[in-house]
């Protein structure tokens, strides 16, 4: 009798370090197919996901419309439905923990968006 060996990919989530920039960067350009104007929808990154160790999505805290505060998710094409079911989970229950300015004031949020966004040089 043959079997086959199946490997699961493993999936991850962590908080977002400096270090991480260039890949996310590269992911939200992904996500952009036309040249952004508004850089804020960059937002303030959070929380990744990783599958095998490769980066392929993130979270990012955002203003909007109304000036609340919100997340997206930019991905780099390679998140699957169940991933993104898990990762938005993860996200919320993250949230729910979260007592800083940056995940509670909206003013703060945005001033901190400007002051990153400046840093990266977009």
């Amino acid at each position: 009798m043959e079997s086959k060996a199946v490997t699961q990919k493993k999936t991850t989530f962590r908080e977002v370090y400096v270090f991480d920039m260039e890949i996310l960067q590269n992911i939200f350009i992904q996500n952009m197919r036309e040249k952004a104007e508004d850089r804020m929808l960059f937002g303030m990154p959070f929380l990744l996901c990783e599958k095998d160790n490769e980066i392929n999505s993130f979270a990012s805290l955002v203003l909007d419309e109304n000036n609340e505060i919100g997340f997206k998710i930019y991905d780099n094409g390679s998140l699957t439905n169940e991933d993104r079911l898990a990762f938005n989970e993860y996200i919320k229950n993250f949230l729910r923990k979260k007592r800083s300015a940056n995940f509670n004031n909206a003013m703060q949020l945005k001033q901190s968006t400007e002051h990153f966004i400046h840093y990266l040089n977009f």
